[in-house]
């Protein structure tokens, strides 16, 4: 079956086409942040307009990642949104969970709740935590607030009951009494969004959910009617930050659980392409315009946490920002992209972001109206980008635009133009290499064991800079490294990760009830995936559950062994499951009872499979020569420029050498040899 992907980016849009007969197609056009549809269409439109003929659209499934999601809550435009509480509970989003990210700061601060005091309302009822109900639900109340809400526009709410995660009735009524006083509003309830327990991440999820969702459903609906007119009907799947394929109406009605989507997309298809190198375990890197991803995939799959943090007021301080209860896979995030600016700081030292030219005006050397020098034009400077072949050559860039910026940031720091584009190129690689030696540690890998696989734009021109000075030996970028995340999302798997929190003591099992939270999470489970196109016969149920030692404040999550188990033999082993990650991640148990938080299901389908053997043209894959600085040599060079999809299988390339693709280059320093594999990976290895 043909498969068109998209991946919104900050900076660019990226595109891959699967037609009918297997052949991969790669595109990129700039992004529109204005608009992030207008460039999807675009690129969509040129990809098919091109390849349209070897295509039924009919049958077409288009695939989607964005960061429609992410950018409005960084940039803070999403819609006003109104927040209802029980009673009394109304500042839970300035109360936050009274935790403190620096115990020492006596001016600490946090994000402004995206919800404001007073667009934030208490309902009358009161349930415990044992399912009484001590005060009935007020329903005038909610009808007055319903009216309050009318008259200040507010077109978007969200709805978080202090045991509304194991008792959802109140919320559910609630929400039944909004629609009836406004039927267009959009309504978010913890108990859809997040049913877990701690009352403060679950609000803060479901806010952002609820600022977000107008948008979103916005944004589906719009392409699904664009794809609509080009006689393309099937829903739109978008990637979630799980890793999985969800159908538009999930997409729309819980966009929360999409915030990381095109980094997931990423992090799937490193995790292909270290196993197609040969690889079980590898360090993804994908640097694009923007921001530069890290994450570590051990075995073959991407760590999948159980919450995320974004917005942080301190950058990357946990417990700055917004806390979200969501599955996502584990990476880390840098703002260190291509179009990251570079700027003289309080300190007179150089500094690399976070501040980025985005798509507009973009880097210097895309002459639309840029200033500031970045990273882009400190590579194109440095000669590890050529401003002919720059995506393909479709797109011109003045390297006398980026000399220009340049100039003025090499003027304040007193140092030449090319000590400071060095400078800024080393500084970023710096940056992520020990950002990636954190990661790595803080799951107890050594870094220097694993290959890295590099893509995005910007990934593999710093990918050798950073192997080095982590020690890694293997860098990987595969073939369309500059739109990787968007053949991901043709690899990715229907998939929906659902949760429930529902506490039971290990002491005090019940079956019965076990049974019967495991079969309603399969139902809703099977509901989305059907949805998105996968037989019922064909899902696949994965089930883990968040455990402690009864009184604990932190869980782990553990496997659930088969449920059809004898039940001594089941308990016996969930609880060997228990204690042996507890004693790997903390060496040593203790001596108390151990209960179950939180019960969890991954429900989906396959993986599709996209790589095909490398097929090099006969023809002389050098393109030419041009100067290129190695920090190694401490010169420029005159170095060679190779057509990646041209070189032959395992023909050895000694650095220096510069290999280029339509969408991104691949730097070989003098310590690095290259070759191309059976898959068509170019793989360096580095002395």
């Amino acid at each position: 079956m043909a498969k068109l992907a998209f991946d919104t980016g900050g900076t660019f849009t990226d595109f891959a086409l699967l037609d009918d007969d297997g052949e991969l197609h790669l595109h990129k056009v700039l992004s529109t942040p204005k608009n992030p549809a207008e460039a999807v269409v675009q690129g969509a439109t040129e990809l098919l307009e091109r390849f349209g003929s070897r295509i039924d659209l009919a049958k077409l499934q288009v695939l989607g990642a964005t960061t429609v999601v992410t950018n409005a809550v960084l940039e803070r435009k999403g819609v006003e949104t109104g927040f209802i509480s029980t009673a009394g509970f109304q500042d839970m989003l300035r109360i936050r969970n009274e935790g403190r990210y620096d115990l020492y700061d006596l001016n600490l601060r946090y994000p402004d709740p995206l919800v404001t005091r007073a667009n934030s309302f208490g309902a009358e009822e009161r349930m415990t935590a044992d399912g009484a109900v001590v005060t009935e639900l007020k329903e005038d109340a909610i009808r007055e607030i319903a009216g309050r809400l009318r008259s200040k526009g507010i077109k978007s709410v969200a709805v978080c009951l202090l045991h509304a995660y194991k008792y959802p009735k109140h919320e559910q009524r609630i929400a039944a009494l909004l629609r009836e006083e406004s039927p267009d509003i959009f309504v978010s309830l913890s108990s859809e969004v997040c049913p877990e327990v701690r009352e403060f991440d679950r609000a803060s999820t479901t806010v952002v959910n609820a600022y977000t969702r107008p948008q979103m459903a916005g944004h589906v609906a719009h392409l699904q009617r664009e794809f609509a007119n080009k006689g393309i009907d099937r829903q739109v799947l978008w990637m979630t930050s799980s890793g999985g394929l969800v159908p538009s109406l999930r997409a729309a009605e819980l966009p929360v659980r999409l915030i990381e989507s095109g980094p997931a997309a990423g992090a799937v298809a490193a995790a292909e392409f270290g196993r197609t190198a040969g690889e079980a375990s590898v360090l993804s890197f994908d640097m694009g315009g923007t921001t530069a991803k890290l994450c570590l995939i051990p075995n073959g799959e991407p760590t999948v946490g159980t919450d995320l943090e974004v917005a942080h007021y301190q950058r990357f301080r946990k417990g700055s920002g917004f806390p979200l209860k969501i599955q996502s896979i584990q990476m880390i995030e840098i703002g260190a992209g291509g179009g990251s600016i570079a700027a003289k700081n309080q300190l007179g030292l150089l500094d690399v972001g976070p501040r980025s030219a985005g798509a507009l005006p973009g880097p210097a050397a895309y002459q639309r109206g840029g200033t500031e020098p970045t990273v882009t034009d400190a590579d194109i400077l440095l000669g590890y980008m050529g401003v002919e072949s720059f995506v393909g050559g479709s797109f011109k860039v003045s390297k006398d635009a980026a000399r220009e910026a340049m100039e003025k940031l090499a003027a304040s720091l007193d140092v030449s133009v090319d000590r400071c584009a060095w400078g800024i190129h080393d500084l970023v690689n710096e940056s992520m290499s020990k950002a990636a030696a954190m990661h790595a540690t803080d799951l107890g890998v050594d870094p220097r064991t694993l290959p890295m696989v590099a893509f995005g734009g910007a990934g593999p021109v710093h990918a050798y800079g950073i192997a080095r000075k982590l020690g890694i030996k293997r860098v990987i970028c595969p073939t369309g490294a500059g739109v990787t995340s968007a053949i991901g999302l043709l690899i990715a798997p229907v998939a929906v990760d659902l949760s429930a929190s529902f506490p039971m003591g290990m002491d005090s099992w019940d079956f019965d009830q076990m049974r019967l939270l495991l079969d309603d999470l399969a139902a809703q489970g099977a509901e989305v995936v059907v949805a998105a196109g996968v037989a019922r016969e064909a899902i696949t149920n994965r089930y883990t559950v968040d455990m402690r030692y009864v009184g604990q404040g932190y869980e782990i999550t553990v496997a659930l062994p088969d449920r059809n188990l004898p039940k001594d033999e089941f308990l016996r082993q969930l609880l060997d499951n228990f204690t042996k990650l507890y004693r790997e991640l903390f060496g040593r148990t203790v001596s108390a009872s151990v209960e179950v938080i939180t019960w969890r299901l991954r429900a989906g389908g396959g993986k599709d499979q996209v790589t095909r053997p490398h097929q090099a043209e006969v023809a002389d894959a050098r393109k030419g020569k041009r100067s290129v600085y190695f920090s190694e040599l401490g010169a420029y060079v005159e170095t060679p420029v190779y057509d990646h999809y041209k070189l032959p299988l395992d023909q050895p390339i000694k650095g220096p050498a510069i290999i280029e693709q339509r969408e991104s280059t691949a730097v070989v320093g003098p310590s690095g040899t290259a070759h191309v594999d059976g898959h068509g990976n170019l793989v360096i290895n580095i002395l």
